[in-house]
């Protein structure tokens, strides 16, 4: 178990700089700063070292195991896998035609901030989320190692609080009308009336 501990501590990392710099706070001080360019900049950037340093520290060889053992590849797992990412991708596509990754960070500059409920919003507060934590699923069966599935399940449990406290910030931000809407939609799956 010990062994696992990097992917965990990369987890929390990289949980802790998502969350932290999208915090309404922080978020603040850097557009201040430098504007929304520079905290969409900021925000990638830290965003892309720290899912790196989490990535890494399962190893290369669960993920290269295509091409060093491919016996090792299980038709159905992969099946499995495969279906289950591409279900996450056509739920993101599905949310993009709806509202833009940089819309949902406030990265854009071209438009103030509106609470979108229209298509899949209808019915999903975070499909975005939902997508996300499907794709990190799929990646179980595609690459059915201990260090994959680890670091799967730890980035899922950071992408549902990571969700949790993105529904505060909207709380904050529309009021009377997220509490309205969240009363019609589900959280990362539909709510059936």
């Amino acid at each position: 178990m010990i062994e696992y501990l990097p992917i965990l501590l990369g987890t929390a990392i990289f949980g802790i700089q998502h969350s932290g710099i999208s915090s309404l706070r922080v978020k603040g001080w850097i557009i201040n700063r430098w504007g929304k360019t520079g905290y969409s900049k900021v925000f990638t950037v830290t965003s892309i070292v720290t899912f790196l340093i989490t990535f890494l520290a399962t190893g290369l060889s669960p993920w290269l195991y295509f091409f060093t053992t491919p016996e090792l590849i299980s038709p159905i797992l992969f099946l499995i896998g495969v279906v289950v990412m591409l279900i996450g991708l056509w739920i993101a596509r599905i949310a993009g035609q709806v509202i833009s990754v940089s819309t949902v960070a406030d990265m854009r500059t071209d438009r103030t901030a509106e609470l979108v409920t229209d298509g899949i919003y209808s019915q999903i507060r975070h499909p975005l989320y939902l997508a996300t934590v499907l794709i990190f699923l799929a990646l179980i069966p595609l690459f059915p190692f201990a260090p994959v599935a680890v670091f799967s399940v730890s980035m899922c449990v950071y992408t549902i609080i990571g969700a949790y406290l993105e529904e505060r910030k909207l709380v904050l931000h529309y009021g009377e009308e997220y509490l309205e809407y969240r009363e019609q939609a589900g959280f990362i799956l539909p709510r059936f009336h």
